[in-house]
């Protein structure tokens, strides 16, 4: 029933009277229900819920009493109204204690039976109101209290430190795991401001910082390197909430210290091994790709220059945001340690091919070619031995593709434009700045701006536009590294046109 919708059953034997007390409510947009007879009503209260019962106390057969009685005794809550004209003391004192609302004396006149229901109907909408707020604030208490208790139970159990101040910050609480990993006692804490925690064992704790990134963030967030006892040290990641009542006023502030000490060795430990691991990866790596280049003509610094020329022009690219989703400190650093891997698979070449000074022919140059698919298949063996290691990855990429050119033209597989994996195109601009300004059995070296010059006709053809434009504009850069590996340089240089692979 809507709750503006108000519905009234009325009981008299006087059949005329009680339609027109029906009448008269109706008007006032109140639905009523007029029976004569104790067991019509009951009917009624059986089928439909009424806000107020209007009853007249004598009754033929059963009195107003018996209906009062069966609403009692089935706990139907409706307030109950007697109408009678021969008042009677004692049933009205036993009425009244039982949970009746009131009396009407007869005769009475239609706008007090209007005003007396109308005025029942709304003491008693107020006081199922009130009563629901009683109960509702009662099982509220209930659960702030079993919370309350879970909440100390939880504290006192845990092995984090939970430290409560008030919007001051002085400590007005510490549990016995904030006690255990502090070495201070809540004698020493207990109505102390936050800032006596500073001067003992953790430096770096500042109240007033930690109140400002919580009036701007509602939580604060942080690891601090302190000393236990002025001598350990500790480590402790801290997380400060504002606790507030039940108008969202903030009246204290909680802390939990969870020691990560034992984490921060362990990871500290982890880091450490995996730097020489990564070391004596990065000399093995350097070591089988240096292999390869003594059994070439290449002297000295090559490897070095390599690695050094990637580095450049990867970090050049990264400062552009050219290939973000790619370009990253680690690529950067996986390319660095990578790129000497690029010739590896010449250890499968033979000398005679190898050594020879002057042209190869074509079919020595098919020969040379395939140190590219011999390189691919070391590596490979390798990834699939030990798996898809990152470093394994980049390498197969490079030492498989650094002779494959953007316009398709290149070896072993004719990749073309995008299909060349980027740690790849970076290489092949590297490599080929290298075969220029450097001194091989079959050419003189050209100098820096030679090089450049020849370079500039293969944009497009051999190396991909966008990264050979940056590589122009880094071009110095690559000059002043060449200039820090000094190579020195036989007597008799040949000065023979540049190779097609150079």
């Amino acid at each position: 029933m809507p709750e503006s919708h108000k519905r009234v059953l009325i009981v008299d034997d006087e059949y005329y009277l009680g339609q027109m007390l029906a009448q008269a409510l109706l008007q006032e947009k109140i639905e009523a229900m007029a029976v004569t007879d104790i067991d019509s009503a009951i009917s009624w209260l059986e089928r439909k819920k009424f806000d107020l019962i209007v009853s007249d106390v004598y009754l033929p057969g059963k009195t107003g009493m018996d209906l009062f009685n069966y609403v009692t005794a089935h706990n139907i809550e409706v307030p109950f109204i007697f109408m009678t004209g021969n008042p009677n003391l004692e049933m009205a004192i036993d009425f009244l204690t039982r949970g009746g609302y009131d009396y009407i004396l007869k005769p009475f006149m239609i706008p007090e039976f209007i005003h007396k229901v109308k005025s029942v109907i709304k003491t008693h909408s107020l006081r199922k109101k009130e009563k629901k707020l009683v109960k509702d604030l009662r099982q509220l208490l209930a659960s702030r209290l079993s919370e309350l208790r879970i909440f100390q139970d939880v504290i006192e159990s845990t092995d984090d430190g939970v430290l409560v101040t008030d919007v001051e910050g002085t400590i007005v609480k510490v549990n016995a795991g904030f006690e255990k990993i502090t070495g201070l006692s809540s004698v020493q804490l207990l109505q102390q401001h936050l800032d006596v925690l500073r001067q003992t064992v953790l430096p770096g704790l500042d109240f007033k910082t930690i109140l400002q990134e919580l009036e701007a963030n509602k939580t604060w967030n942080g690891e601090l390197v302190g000393g236990r006892n002025h001598q350990d040290t500790w480590y402790v990641s801290i997380t400060f909430s504002p606790v507030q009542n039940e108008e969202s006023q903030i009246f204290a502030y909680a802390g939990i210290f969870k020691d990560v000490t034992e984490q921060r060795e362990v990871e500290q430990a982890l880091i450490s091994s995996l730097q020489k691991m990564n070391l004596a990866q990065e000399a093995i790596i350097f070591g089988l790709a240096n292999l390869a280049e003594q059994r070439d003509n290449i002297t000295g610094f090559h490897l070095e220059r390599i690695r050094a020329y990637c580095k450049a022009l990867a970090e050049a690219l990264y400062e552009r945001h050219i290939y973000p989703h790619m370009v990253n400190a680690e690529f950067i650093n996986m390319l660095y340690r990578t790129a000497p891997l690029h010739d590896i698979g010449k250890v499968g070449i033979p000398d005679y091919i190898l050594l020879k000074k002057g042209r190869l022919s074509p079919a020595e140059f098919e020969i040379i070619k395939s140190h590219t698919t011999i390189g691919y298949n070391t590596l490979n063996s390798i990834r699939k031995q030990y798996g898809d290691m990152q470093f394994l990855k980049m390498g197969i990429e490079i030492t498989y593709c650094h002779h494959e050119r953007w316009d398709g033209n290149g070896y072993p597989r004719g990749l073309k434009g995008k299909q060349i994996p980027l740690s790849a195109q970076i290489l092949a601009i590297a490599d080929v700045y290298d075969a220029l300004t450097t001194y091989r059995s079959y050419k003189s070296a050209f100098g820096h701006r030679e090089a450049i010059e020849i370079m500039k006709k293969e944009r497009g053809k051999h190396f991909s536009p966008k990264i050979f434009d940056v590589f122009l504009k880094i071009a110095d850069r690559f000059d002043q590294i060449r200039m820090g590996f000094v190579e020195s340089v036989p007597a008799v240089e040949l000065n023979l046109p540049v190779p097609v692979e150079y």
